[in-house]
């Protein structure tokens, strides 16, 4: 059997095994690198320098989110941490739970990279939720499906469920920074995305990390690939392309918006987070994700036209709702709670679902249409309801699928196809950032 794993599997079986280890101590200390895979056996790697770790940009978008060398190595899925407290999280890594142990265990790096610990969050006395023995600070907690890890300084790490059966870190907020962790769907890390539209994209071959691409810049003006040498070969060399004219291609010049701001980010993040699981992509802002861009115009908001009057394009007061940044995950789908009334069965031509809110969001008295409902369903799980999945075709892929969401003012149902123009509300600033946006009903 050990014969028939990837390296990346055999990574994850000794660390399990490791963890193991910790359930009888807070801390367990190991050697750089963690764990080194030897035929079908592990070994410890001897000790060594400490693990570089790399730098973030965090300020300032004309600059590349991750502070990169010119050469990447194999220990990249290591190397990429953020800060925890007095440790650094490994993004690469996941949350476990030692269902025997009645508590939960993550793996974190010295701030030095000296070494690499376990951290023990057992079940926190007088109150729901777990918490790290000693002045750590760390507390996690239940957010409906998600788990809510807080350090002392503030800084929220949110961690989902998986189809693999692990919890991963789908989003870090610190102090107004947002950045969004996506995953393929066998649970990869695949972009990481911060609220001022910044990107890093993971490429792998089989199981392994292969490359890493950054994205930024003014309207993601510069693009950079690093090819992940393998340890045992020599450095690869990076290939570099620049895509300074990217927003001239995909932005007309009639458009009313050019730029695609850090607000709209965080207005698509949030968007994302109210109707899609953990690696969903929200689109509500006039920009379609750079992972679509073949597939549509970037640009699908508003347009002037020689006359002077505004052209509404498909996104101008509506949202498309991806599975993944490149729109071919048919992830699950979820609404608000607070729905009063609802139509019992998706359109027969375009899947649509209305459901009837006397509050939501920033307004009262509102109707709430989901398009491309797959496998429509109702199941109340906490703060929210699932409807079924991202159902709906379109582009030239055939794996493309979206789902368009719309809200009405009044008790609307679905409108007729010429009236839904002039009763479109704004999804940004109903659902925007700040304002309560789960529903509430009278």
């Amino acid at each position: 059997m050990d014969c028939l794993l990837s390296n990346a599997k055999k990574k994850r079986f000794a660390l399990v095994a490791a963890i193991a280890v910790s359930v009888c101590a807070g801390f367990v200390a190991i050697s750089r690198p963690i764990v080194s895979a030897h035929g079908n056996g592990f070994t410890a790697a001897p000790e060594s320098r400490p693990l570089t770790t790399y730098r973030w940009n965090l300020n300032n978008p004309e600059l590349p989110l991750l502070r990169l060398p010119d050469h990447l190595s194999g220990t990249l899925d290591l190397a990429i941490t953020y800060a925890l407290g007095e440790f650094q999280f490994p993004l690469f890594q996941s949350l476990y739970y030692n269902e025997r142990a009645g508590k939960y265990i993550l793996m974190v790096l010295r701030r030095d990279g000296s070494r690499a610990e376990f951290i023990d969050l057992n079940a926190a006395k007088g109150r729901r939720g777990f918490a790290a023995p000693g002045n750590l600070g760390l507390r996690l907690d239940d957010d409906g499906a998600a788990k809510v890890l807080t350090t002392a300084e503030g800084v929220t790490y949110r961690f989902a469920l998986f189809a693999n059966g692990e919890f991963h870190c789908h989003q870090i907020m610190d102090h107004g920074l947002v950045m969004d962790l996506r995953y393929s769907n066998d649970s990869s890390l695949e972009a990481i995305i911060d609220n001022s539209g910044r990107s890093i994209s993971f490429g792998y071959h089989e199981t392994a990390l292969s490359s890493l691409t950054q994205t930024w810049g003014h309207v993601f003006g510069k693009q950079q690939t690093w090819a992940v040498a393998d340890s045992r070969h020599n450095h690869a060399a990076i290939k570099v392309s620049a895509v300074a004219a990217f927003a001239s291609k995909r932005i007309p010049a009639n458009a009313i918006t050019h730029a695609y701001t850090r607000e709209m980010a965080t207005s698509d993040l949030i968007l994302a987070g109210i109707f899609g699981g953990p690696s969903a992509v929200a689109a509500a802002n006039g920009f379609e994700p750079i992972g679509l861009a073949n597939q549509y115009p970037f640009y699908r908001g508003d347009q002037l036209a020689d006359d002077g009057r505004i052209l509404r394009g498909h996104l101008s007061y509506a949202l498309h709702l991806y599975g993944n940044a490149s729109g071919t995950a048919a992830g699950a789908l979820y609404i608000p709670r607070g729905f009063v009334s609802h139509s019992n069965t998706p359109t027969p031509t375009d899947a649509a679902v209305t459901f009837y809110y006397p509050r939501l969001g920033n307004l009262s008295d509102v109707t709430l249409a989901v398009f491309h409902i797959a496998d429509f369903h109702l199941s109340d799980e906490g703060e929210r309801v699932r409807v079924g999945n991202i159902g709906g075709p379109g582009g030239s892929n055939a794996c493309y699928r979206h789902s368009h969401i719309e809200i009405y003012r009044g008790n609307t149902g679905l409108p007729a196809p010429g009236s839904r123009a002039r009763l479109r509300l704004d999804p940004t600033t109903v659902l925007k950032p700040g304002a309560r946006l789960i529903a509430r009903t009278r």
